[in-house]
């Protein structure tokens, strides 16, 4: 071989042939696939399902109970301002006549007076017309006097004084829970229409006339006999038309009525009129609850029912509580609902309901109860699946004036 010359190059192997075959799924693996994607695809929905129920269950909710929350401060907040304006009177016994034929007297005792009152108990017990309907009215009425300043805000004639701006002008006021349909406070239009239904539901019912109108101070209605100061007349006469004056569907600014709701799905109300602890009252009772045991309080009388005398002629006469234990269930609105559509239940939980809260000793057994037994309320609305919430305070009142 010549050194000029090439080495021969090594055979050049053929081209392999290309396959044919390309990577796919078999129809077994696309079934499979397919259920399992279908599985998920339920699984997914049911809880979507779920989740929108609660949250739509849960958004009810928080929408009642922010409206029974907003109507308990209300309360509350009126509540606190309560007051008699009481002061002091001498008593007089009749002695001697003068020369003059004048009757001369001398003093015999300081005795409290007021021309305002209080009032809390059974509504059924403090509104004539609600007497023998507990299952209408359940739960307790609250009835005072406070410097809310509350006017007309259009004037009657053009005689009448401008009150407008005289805002410590003092207004009746009570509160108390209604069953009845919302037939008053539709549109007119509604009610001309058959498909739209009335709403039955349990209210929380608010008393509020104006200044003007405070009838504790009219002729008929006055609480101080003027023949005898010494005596009280007319109690609870006051406020009886809470059950009258109704908010009407056509009724106009300069005729409003007095009483309207400001909560739906009110269950009930309870006031327990309350000492301090360390106050004895009638000479040695110390409970809290000693000046109104059955919780009626009525500042126009000297002893109220059930409570202990009072250690002085006058006990607890012209005088409101120092403390007011407020407490208030209100029902969610499916439970308002339920209530409503079912008369059956309505009138066993109602019936139920309004035969606790008649002692005040029992109020804790009568709510919530305790971690090893549940209150007696408690134990009704879980028995009947019925979901609530309590709203409960102590309120000092200011203008109490306590004293024996």
């Amino acid at each position: 071989m010549n050194a000029g010359s090439s080495l021969p190059s090594s055979p050049v192997p053929p081209p392999r042939p290309r396959s044919r075959c390309h990577p796919a799924f078999t129809l077994v693996e696309l079934m499979i696939s397919i259920t399992i994607l279908v599985i998920l695809m339920l699984v997914v929905t049911q809880v979507i399902g779920i989740v929108q129920r609660n949250w739509v269950r849960s958004n009810a909710r928080v929408s009642q109970f922010r409206e029974a929350r907003v109507a308990f401060d209300t309360l509350t907040r009126n509540l606190s301002q309560a007051t008699l304006n009481t002061y002091w009177e001498s008593a007089a016994d009749p002695f001697r006549t003068d020369a003059a034929g004048q009757q001369v007297t001398r003093a015999r005792a300081n005795l409290r007076q007021s021309e305002l009152q209080f009032v809390c108990g059974p509504t059924t017990k403090l509104l004539t017309s609600a007497s023998g309907s507990k299952e209408n009215y359940p739960g307790h009425a609250v009835f005072f006097q406070a410097p809310l300043g509350v006017t007309r805000l259009v004037a009657a004639n053009n005689s009448q004084a401008n009150t407008e701006n005289m805002v410590n002008l003092l207004c009746g006021r009570g509160y108390f829970v209604e069953w009845g349909d919302d037939q008053p406070y539709r549109p007119p239009f509604l009610n001309q229409l058959t498909s739209v239904p009335t709403r039955l539901r349990l209210r929380l019912m608010e008393y509020s006339p104006t200044a003007e109108m405070n009838l504790i101070y009219a002729n008929g209605y006055r609480l101080i006999d003027p023949a005898d100061r010494t005596k009280t007349q007319n109690s609870r006469k006051w406020f009886q038309e809470a059950l009258t004056n109704t908010v009407k569907d056509n009724e106009k600014v300069e005729s409003r009525a007095f009483t309207r709701p400001i909560a739906e799905n009110i269950l009930t109300l309870v006031i327990s009129p309350r000492i301090e602890t360390n106050v004895a009252a009638g000479g040695g009772n110390t409970e809290p609850y000693a000046i109104a045991r059955q919780y009626e309080f009525d500042s126009a009388l000297v002893t109220n029912p059930g409570s202990a005398s009072g250690s002085t002629p006058q006990g607890t006469q012209h005088q409101m509580p120092p403390l007011l234990k407020v407490t208030m269930v209100a029902l969610d609105q499916r439970g308002g609902e339920t209530l409503s559509s079912n008369t059956t239940l309505r009138q066993k939980v109602l019936s139920e309901a309004s035969a606790l809260f008649t002692n005040a000793a029992d109020y804790d057994s009568d709510l919530e109860g305790t971690s090893e037994e549940p209150g007696k309320l408690k134990k009704i609305l879980l028995d009947n699946k019925l979901d609530y919430r309590v709203f409960t305070t102590t309120i000092a009142l200011k203008q109490a004036r306590w004293s024996f």
